[in-house]
C-alpha cells in the first residue's frame, strides 16, 4: 500500500468495443463519441452515479476512501471491426497515461474482451501486454462483458479478471465495484490471486442466455455463485462474443483463488461439465418474416418480432429493412413499429419536413449483404430528438447520440429512423420519439435478449429466419479461424476441457 491519508490509490479506465468479424460496419471515433468518451477529470465527473463499470468502481472507492487517478473511459458499442487509427488513438491515450503515473496500488480496467480493430483481433490483450510491460510490479485488475473471448495474452497480463454476471447486462456497475473491491485486497495482501481459466469447444446464441428465471443459463449462474465459497473468491463465465471468427474461441470460465490452484480448478471443471450437459437446450428455433407473421395475426394482441441477426449490440448495422417489408407484404394493415438506421433517409425525411409525402429507399445501405434498400412510399410525421438517455442495462443514465432523426409512416407501420445506429435496452428510442410500442400489433427489435424483460407481457415472441451477421443459426456462418471441432458447427464435437493458469496450461 502507498502511504497516505486518503487511503489507497488506483488508476481508473475504460476502453470497450465489441467486434463482429462477419459484419462489414467498421467503427470509427464517432461511434464511441456517440456513447462516451471521457478523458481525466471527465472519466469521475461525467460517469459518477450511472450504471457504467467505472461508475461502480468509483462508488466503491468512495465508500472505502480511495483516491482514483482517472485515465480515459469510452464505449464504442458494438460493430464489425475498429478502424485501426481509432484502436491506436484510444490504446495509446491509455498507455500513455499510465506510462505517467505516480506510484499507485492498483490499476483496474473495464474491457469488453471482444475488441476487435482492422489490425489485430485481440486489441484487449494488447493493452494489457502493454499496461504489464510498464507497470511489471503494479496489481491490475480488469473487468469484461459476459460474451468476452479471454485470450492467452489477456489472461497472462492481469492478475484479477472478473465479469458481468447477468445478461441482459444490469450489473455493470456491481461488477465494477467487485473488481475494484478485489484489487484492494490484493494490493492489501488479504487476497494472494490465482486465476484459472477453462475453456469448452462450445460457442451458443444469445436467446437462451438469460440469467434471471428458469433456463440453461440461470442454472449455470446458480451453480457459480454456490461454488463461490472459502478459498474461491469469484467465478465469471463468459458465453464469448460467437460471432468472432478467431482461435481458440469457445465458451470459458475463469476462477479467482486466493492461494489455491486446486479449489480453482475443481470449481471451474464444475461449471464447464454443467455448460457442455446443456449445450442443446441453448439451441434456438427461427421462422421466417412470413410465417412469423401469420401466426401473429392469429395470436392477437402485442408480437414481437425478434430480427435478432440484425443486432446492432453484436456489431450489425442495424439498418435491415426485411422485417419491414414483411410486414408490409403481410400485414399492411396491422399498427406496427420497427427502428431502422439510415441517415440518408432521416435526412430527406427531415428536408421535406412533417406531413410531406415522400418515396424513398430505406435501411439496406451499410450492410450490402442485406439487398437494396426498400423502395417506399412514405409520410413524415415529425421530428424525433437526436439523443435518449438509457433508462437500464450496462449504459444506464447515458445519453446516448441518435444524430438527425425522424418518425416516418409506410401504411400502418411507424419508423424510427435515426442517423446512427443504437442498442435496445429497453424502449427509449422508441419512446423518446414519441412511438407508444405498446399500442401496437407487432413491434420489430433488433436484439438477441433484451426484449424478453422489455416486452415480458407480450402476447408471442418469435425468433425472425433473416439474414445477418448476428444471426443464430451460427453453423450458417463462414467459420475459417476456429479451433474445430466446435459445437454447435460440428454436432458431434467430443468434450474438452482446456485449462489455463497464466502461462501453465493443459487438457482434460
Amino acid at each position: 500500500m502507498i502511504d497516505g491519508e486518503d487511503g489507497m490509490r488506483f488508476a481508473v479506465g475504460a476502453l470497450l468495443f465489441e467486434g463482429n468479424t462477419f459484419s462489414p460496419v467498421i467503427a470509427t471515433r464517432a461511434d464511441f463519441a456517440s456513447k462516451y468518451l471521457f478523458a481525466d477529470a471527465q472519466v469521475l465527473d461525467r460517469l459518477r452515479g450511472t450504471g457504467t463499470e467505472i461508475g461502480g468502481a468509483i462508488d466503491e472507492a468512495e465508500v472505502a476512501g480511495d483516491v482514483l487517478l482517472p485515465l480515459i473511459a469510452t464505449h464504442g458499442g458494438a460493430g464489425g471491426r475498429v478502424e485501426a487509427r481509432t484502436s491506436a488513438e484510444f490504446v495509446d491515450a491509455l498507455v500513455t497515461r499510465i506510462a505517467a503515473l505516480p506510484p499507485v496500488d492498483g490499476i483496474y480496467l473495464a474491457l469488453h474482451g471482444a475488441f476487435v480493430s482492422e489490425d489485430s483481433l485481440d486489441v484487449d490483450g494488447e493493452i494489457l501486454a502493454r499496461v504489464r510491460a510498464l507497470r511489471p510490479d503494479t496489481p491490475i485488475a480488469v473487468s469484461c462483458d459476459l460474451h468476452a473471448h479471454v485470450t492467452d495474452r489477456m489472461l497472462d497480463n492481469c492478475d484479477i479478471l472478473t465479469g458481468y454476471r447477468h445478461y441482459p447486462h444490469d450489473d455493470t456497475h456491481e461488477t465494477g465495484r467487485r473488481a475494484l473491491a478485489m484489487l484492494r485486497d490484493m494490493a492489501g495482501g488479504r487476497l494472494k490471486p490465482v486465476m484459472l481459466r477453462c475453456r469448452l469447444p462450445l460457442i451458443v446464441p444469445a436467446q437462451k442466455q438469460r440469467t434471471r428465471g428458469d433456463g440453461p443459463m440461470a442454472e449455470i449462474r446458480a451453480l457459480a455463485q454456490s461454488l463461490i465459497t472459502g478459498p474461491v473468491r469469484d467465478i465469471a463465465h463468459f458465453c464469448v462474443q460467437p460471432w468472432i471468427d478467431a482461435p481458440g474461441l469457445g465458451f470459458t470460465t475463469v476462477v479467482t483463488a486466493h492461494a489455491d490452484e486446486a479449489a480453482a480448478a475443481d470449481a471451474a471443471r464444475r461449471v464447464a461439465e454443467a455448460m457442455w450437459e446443456r449445450r442443446h437446450r441453448f439451441l434456438v428455433e427461427t421462422l421466417p418474416p412470413a410465417r412469423a407473421i401469420a401466426a401473429g395475426l392469429e395470436t392477437g394482441g402485442l408480437v414481437i418480432l425478434a430480427d435478432a441477426a440484425d443486432c446492432v449490440g453484436g456489431g450489425a448495422s442495424g439498418d435491415s429493412a426485411a422485417a419491414l417489408a414483411a410486414l408490409l407484404a403481410h400485414a399492411p394493415e396491422s399498427p406496427a413499429a420497427i427502428h431502422i438506421a439510415d441517415a440518408t433517409a432521416a435526412t430527406a425525411a427531415l428536408s421535406a419536413g412533417p406531413g410531406a409525402q415522400i418515396r424513398l429507399g430505406l435501411g439496406n445501405r451499410r450492410d450490402p449483404s442485406y439487398g437494396p434498400p426498400l423502395e417506399v412510399e412514405a409520410r413524415v410525421l415529425r421530428a424525433a430528438p437526436d439523443s435518449f438517455v438509457y433508462a437500464g442495462g450496462l449504459m444506464r443514465g447515458v445519453r446516448a447520440q441518435t444524430g438527425p432523426s425522424a418518425v416516418l409512416t409506410v401504411g400502418a407501420v411507424e419508423i424510427l429512423v435515426t442517423s446512427n445506429a443504437c442498442y435496445e435496452y429497453a424502449d427509449e428510442a422508441f419512446v423518446a420519439a414519441g412511438i407508444d410500442p405498446r399500442s401496437k400489433a407487432f413491434v420489430v427489435v433488433k436484439n438477441p435478449m433484451n426484449y424478453q424483460q422489455a416486452y415480458a407481457g407480450a402476447a408471442a415472441m418469435t425468433i425472425l429466419d433473416t439474414p445477418g451477421p448476428t444471426t443464430p443459426n451460427l453453423a450458417a456462418l463462414p467459420f475459417r479461424a476456429v479451433g474445430r471441432p466446435l459445437f454447435p458447427l460440428d454436432p458431434n464435437t467430443p468434450r474438452s476441457l482446456a485449462f489455463r493458469t497464466r502461462t501453465r496450461a493443459w487438457t482434460t
